[in-house]
């Protein structure tokens, strides 16, 4: 009998809109590229910088004291090495370089493991990161909810 009676409801647009936004929100991937660059960015930044993702500055390398140059900026491969990986649920940020970790980390290295490498960490996600990451998924949000 329900075809005989019922209630319609006009939606006035509002199921059609929200039929595109649930489309939108669906495709993730290219928001989860975006925060990618984002995290790219500021790990490039912060190369320039020479601080880590805290704000707090690394302690200069012996090389960069004795020449005036960057620290962890010797040939700037480490620096060229850094990308993301992005899916539709996750962004990873990194290198390939072998010796990036002992960078990020510290550690023994050298001959022997004599020398002992402060940590200077350039991967993490920064207060001015979030700020521009924040700010990309209010601007994905709010695409994604136009009409």
């Amino acid at each position: 009998m329900a075809g005989k009676s019922g209630v319609s409801l006009h939606w006035g647009g509002f199921d059609k809109a929200l039929g595109k936004a649930a489309h939108k929100l669906a495709n993730t991937q290219p928001l989860m590229e975006t925060i990618g660059e984002v995290l790219v960015s500021g790990t490039l930044q912060r190369f320039q910088d020479e601080e880590d993702p805290d704000g707090k500055k690394w302690k200069p390398s012996i090389r960069a004291m004795a020449t005036g140059d960057k620290t962890l900026s010797d040939t700037g491969r480490l620096q060229r090495s850094i990308d993301y990986a992005a899916t539709s649920d996750k962004v990873m940020v990194g290198t390939n370089v072998v010796y990036g970790r002992i960078h990020q980390l510290g550690g023994k290295t050298g001959k022997g493991h004599k020398v002992d490498m402060p940590a200077r960490p350039y991967l993490g996600v920064s207060e001015e990161d979030m700020k521009e990451i924040r700010g990309t998924v209010e601007d994905f949000l709010k695409d994604a909810l136009k009409e």
